[in-house]
């Protein structure tokens, strides 16, 4: 029984950090080509790269948007046939941003994103239930902002991050014939974002940025058993109502960023996203009563491996303008999971993924109010996987298509 429940806890400290987790959508223009980084124009370049927003090409820039991601995985144990899909509900990532010119020198501005979340729906009775049934987790970054442009063509910038967290749990336990909910809705972490910006040359960007790990702390959150009657008041299980304390990783970061104007109308972006997975080697959750952790010492704390390695994401996005008012977007981007096949877990159904963006951006106001629509198509590889501790195999594969709508406002 204890080694059901302590599986459940290295599956969470792997959803955490799985590349599906990591939700590239902090801009619907950057979106639409590949989510690249090095563009200035407008407040929405304040996550990617603070210092970027001392090349905005205005004293005041909003930027916000929304977006749709419906997507599904699907498993099949070959030996037995058999076979499930997900049932995932539709997740709307969010951001808001502003930035403003205070001097020709000194730029400040405000970013609010939600760049971490899942939502994953296996159902009850699936094969997997041991591992998980359903697991919802958001995050929602709070990012202050100041730059300074050392010169025409350099600038430099940092940005502090209050991060909160929310995660909801669930799996079966059915060596007792039991489930059990772990909730926590007030985790809170900090973290910070630097960067430079460079146009060495007027058709020339580049974009070096760097995110610290940030890590959210769960404190006293709410753990709930269901039971028999039989279990609760017994030495493993004090309480049906217990409680929780926890640290969950968010890597870090570091991106490097080239924007290139081929022509007038023809611009092209490449990236490279450098994801510090392999720092997080384990995860700590300590319960206030039952005791089903894996400390020899003291049995209501557990610990359990996560082993992830470091990835690199290359992406290559063009904008092409086909009037003065009118942009067309495309993209291309490989995202290679950080989980090995011996640890993968249903929390996150990781693979190798490949990503084709695209999208249209319109300008009214004279040029002052910007629309970007924005569309991905999102497949990963089939992959065999194993999870050796809990003696569960299979082969999987997943995809997902995400829409959005953006709006960037620079009035003067």
């Amino acid at each position: 029984m204890r080694k059901a429940v302590f599986m459940f806890f290295i599956m969470t400290s792997i959803i955490m950090q799985g590349g599906g987790f990591r939700v590239s959508l902090q801009g619907a223009r950057q979106a639409a080509m590949a989510h690249t980084s090095a563009h200035a124009r407008d407040a929405s370049v304040a996550f990617f790269n603070p210092a970027g927003i001392s090349f905005i090409p205005s004293k005041l820039s909003i930027a916000a948007g929304t977006f749709i991601i419906m997507g599904n995985a699907d498993f099949q144990n070959k030996p037995t046939l058999y076979k499930t899909k997900t049932d995932n509900p539709v997740s709307t990532p969010s951001l808001f941003n502003i930035a403003y010119k205070a001097t020709d020198k000194l730029s400040v501005a405000f970013s609010f994103t939600t760049p971490f979340g899942s939502s994953v729906d296996w159902g009850q009775n699936w094969e997997g239930k041991d591992l998980i049934t359903k697991i919802t987790i958001r995050s929602y970054f709070f990012q202050p902002t100041v730059a300074y442009r050392l010169n025409d063509w350099f600038s430099v910038g940092a940005g502090y991050i209050y991060a909160l967290g929310s995660v909801n749990l669930q799996k079966a336990i059915s060596s007792i014939g039991g489930r059990m909910k772990l909730v926590d809705k007030n985790a809170t972490g900090n973290g910070y974002n630097v960067g430079m910006y460079i146009r060495p040359i007027k058709d020339l960007d580049l974009s070096i940025a760097y995110r610290s790990n940030i890590d959210i702390h769960a404190v006293n959150g709410k753990a709930r058993f269901y039971l028999p009657k039989s279990l609760v008041g017994s030495e493993s299980f004090p309480t049906e109502n217990d409680r929780f304390n926890a640290k969950l990783p968010l890597t870090s970061e570091i991106t490097l960023g080239l924007t290139y104007r081929l022509l007038p109308q023809w611009t092209i972006s490449t990236d490279l996203n450098i994801s510090g997975w392999n720092k997080y080697k384990a995860l700590t959750i300590d319960f206030n009563q039952n005791k089903v952790g894996n400390d020899p010492n003291d049995p209501t704390i557990s610990t359990s491996p996560k082993n992830l390695h470091n990835t690199h994401t290359f992406r290559v996005g063009s904008e092409y303008s086909v009037s003065d008012k009118l942009d067309v977007r495309l993209g291309y981007y490989y995202d290679p999971s950080p989980i090995s096949k011996d640890y993968w877990s249903p929390e996150m159904p990781s693979t190798d993924n490949n990503a084709i963006t695209g999208g249209i951006g319109y300008k009214f106001l004279k040029d002052k109010l910007m629309l970007d629509m924005t569309g991905m198509y999102y497949v990963g590889n089939s992959r065999k996987v194993v999870n050796k501790f809990y003696n569960f195999k299979g082969d999987v594969k997943m995809h997902s298509f995400m829409f959005g709508l953006g709006l960037a406002w620079n009035p003067f």
